[in-house]
C-alpha cells in the first residue's frame, strides 16, 4: 500500500490534462503493481481525482482491439451486478444507452469501433453525470502477441479526436521498452512514469518479520543474506549464511526447507565455480529430493526437476556440454512422467537452445522432437506463454519428412491459436524472447572459458 501511494503521487506530479497517453515503465516481474494501481483506482478508494475503466482485454490485432475493447465493456455493463448496485447506491439507476454500440460490436463493424469506443467513452461520462471529469482507459491485455501490431493500435487511437480529459494508460518494461518509439512520437502529448518501487526490500521486510522466533522466517533471512553475499561477490560471508541455511533446515525436520537450504546454496556458488562444493550441495539435495518424491510429496517434485536444472547448469560451467544436454533432455522426460507439460517443454527448449547455440544438430533434433510430441498435451494458455511456438516454428521449416504426420499436427494447433499468418507472428516474438534467452546461453559460454 505505501508503493501504491507513492505511485498515486507520482501520477499527481507528471500527468497533466495535456497528455493523451500515459505509462509505467517497470520491471517485468512489476505488472502485479500495475495492475493493483489500476484496480485500486477503479474502485471507489482510489487517491486520484479521475474515473479509471480498468480492462485484462486480450490484443490479437490492431483492427480488432477496439471491437475488442467495446464488447468486453458491454459484458462488464451487463452482467456486472455489484457494479450496478454501487451505481445505484449514488443514484444512477438509469439505462446506459449503448446500442448504437452493441450494433456496431454484433456486426462486426471493426474499423466503425476505433471512433465508437470514443464516443462510448463519451457516453458513459454522461450517463455518470460527469462530463468533463478526467477519464483514464488502463489496459494490461492478458495476451499481447504483437508489440508491432499494438503499437499500431496506438498510432490509430492516437490520430483521432480524443475528447479532453480522455487518458489511455498502459504498461510498459524498463528494458523491453516496447511502446519508446510511439511515446517518443507523440511525446507532446504523452506521459512515462518511471519508479523504483524497491521491491525487492519490501518483500524481505515482509518475509523476515519475526525471524528471531520462527524458523521459516529466520530460513528467509538466510536466502537474502546469502543473495546479498553472492552479489557483493563475497564467498566467506555466502558460505557463512548458507551453513545456517543447512543447519536451519536439518533442525525443523522440514525435508522440503531442507532441499531448498541444498540447492538454494549451491545455486549461489555457481558464480564463484566452487566445483567440488556445488556438487556435494546438489548430491544432499539430490538425496532429499528423491525420498520426499518416494513418498509421493508432490512439491518435492518440482524441487528435484530443478536440481536436473541445476546440474545440467554445473555440467555446461565445467564444459562438460553434452552432459550438460543430457541432464536437460532428463529433466524433461521427468517432467513428462510427473504429468508436468509446461514444465517438459522448458527443458526441452533449453536443451534446443543451447544446442543451437552450440551448433550440436543432432541434440537440437532430439529436443524439438520431444518438445512437439507435446503439442497435444498443452493447453493453448500453455502454448501461448510458453516457448512452444519458437520449437513449432523450427520444426516445421525443417520439413523433415520422417516427421510428417507430426508437423501437420503442429501446423494446424499453431494455425488454431495464431491464426493464418502465425509463422509472421512466431518470428516477430522470437526477436524479443530468444535475445533474451541467448544473452543468457552467451553468458554461460562465457563462465566456462
Amino acid at each position: 500500500m505505501q508503493r501504491l501511494g507513492e505511485m498515486a503521487r507520482l501520477w499527481q506530479q507528471k500527468v497533466g490534462q495535456e497528455h493523451r497517453l500515459v505509462r509505467w515503465t517497470l520491471k517485468p516481474e512489476e505488472s502485479r503493481m500495475y495492475e493493483g494501481f489500476c484496480r485500486l483506482e477503479a474502485s471507489p478508494h482510489g487517491a486520484l481525482d479521475n474515473l479509471f475503466v480498468f480492462f485484462y482485454t486480450p490484443f490479437q490485432s490492431a483492427g480488432e482491439y477496439s471491437h475488442a475493447l467495446m464488447r468486453n465493456w458491454l459484458q462488464e455493463y451487463d452482467e456486472n451486478v455489484e457494479q450496478r448496485r454501487l451505481l445505484a447506491d449514488v443514484g444512477i439507476t438509469g439505462e446506459w444507452n449503448v446500442s448504437t454500440f452493441r450494433d456496431a460490436v454484433v456486426g462486426n463493424r471493426y474499423e466503425l469501433c476505433d471512433a465508437l469506443l470514443l464516443q462510448m467513452i463519451r457516453g458513459y461520462r454522461d450517463w455518470l453525470g460527469m462530463p468533463s471529469s478526467g477519464f483514464v482507459l488502463a489496459l494490461l491485455p492478458k495476451e499481447m502477441h504483437s508489440p508491432a501490431e499494438f503499437n499500431r493500435w496506438l498510432h490509430t487511437w492516437m490520430k483521432q479526436d480524443i475528447p479532453d480529459r480522455v487518458q489511455l494508460l498502459l504498461f510498459d518494461h524498463v528494458q523491453g521498452n516496447f511502446l519508446g518509439e510511439t511515446f517518443e512520437e507523440y511525446q507532446k502529448h504523452s506521459c512515462t512514469l518511471l519508479h523504483d518501487l524497491r521491491m525487492e526490500q519490501a518483500v524481505r521486510e515482509i518475509a523476515t518479520a519475526g525471524a528471531a522466533t520462527d524458523p521459516q522466517a529466520a530460513f528467509r533471512e538466510c536466502l537474502f543474506e546469502m543473495g546479498a553475499a553472492a552479489a557483493a561477490k563475497d564467498r566467506p560471508r555466502l558460505e557463512d549464511w548458507g551453513e545456517k541455511a543447512l543447519v536451519l533446515g536439518k533442525k525443523s525436520g522440514d525435508d522440503l526447507l531442507l532441499a531448498t537450504a541444498f540447492l538454494s546454496y549451491a545455486g549461489m556458488l555457481f558464480s564463484f565455480k566452487a566445483h567440488e562444493k556445488i556438487e556435494s550441495l546438489l548430491d544432499g539435495g539430490f538425496r532429499v529430493c528423491r525420498r520426499g518424491v518416494d513418498q509421493q510429496v508432490e512439491a518435492m517434485r518440482s524441487l528435484l526437476l530443478q536440481y536436473y536444472a541445476y546440474r545440467g547448469s554445473h555440467c555446461q560451467l565445467q564444459r562438460r556440454r553434452k552432459e550438460a544436454l543430457d541432464w536437460f533432455m532428463r529433466m524433461g522426460a521427468l517432467a513428462q512422467d510427473f504429468g508436468y507439460w509446461s514444465q517438459a517443454l522448458s527443458a526441452y527448449y533449453k536443451a534446443f537452445v543451447f544446442a543451437r547455440y552450440k551448433h550440436f544438430d543432432e541434440q537440437k533434433a532430439a529436443a524439438m522432437g520431444r518438445a512437439m510430441e507435446l503439442t497435444e498435451r498443452l493447453s493453448v494458455e500453455e502454448i501461448m506463454t510458453g516457448e512452444y511456438p519458437f520449437m513449432a516454428l523450427a520444426f516445421v521449416q525443417k520439413g523433415d519428412p520422417e516427421n510428417g504426420a507430426l508437423r501437420l499436427v503442429v501446423e494446424e494447433k499453431m494455425g488454431n491459436v495464431f491464426g493464418e499468418k502465425w509463422r509472421e507472428t512466431v518470428e516477430e516474438l522470437e526477436k524479443n524472447y530468444t535475445r533474451h534467452k541467448l544473452r543468457q546461453v552467451e553468458a554461460q559460454s562465457m563462465a566456462e572459458e
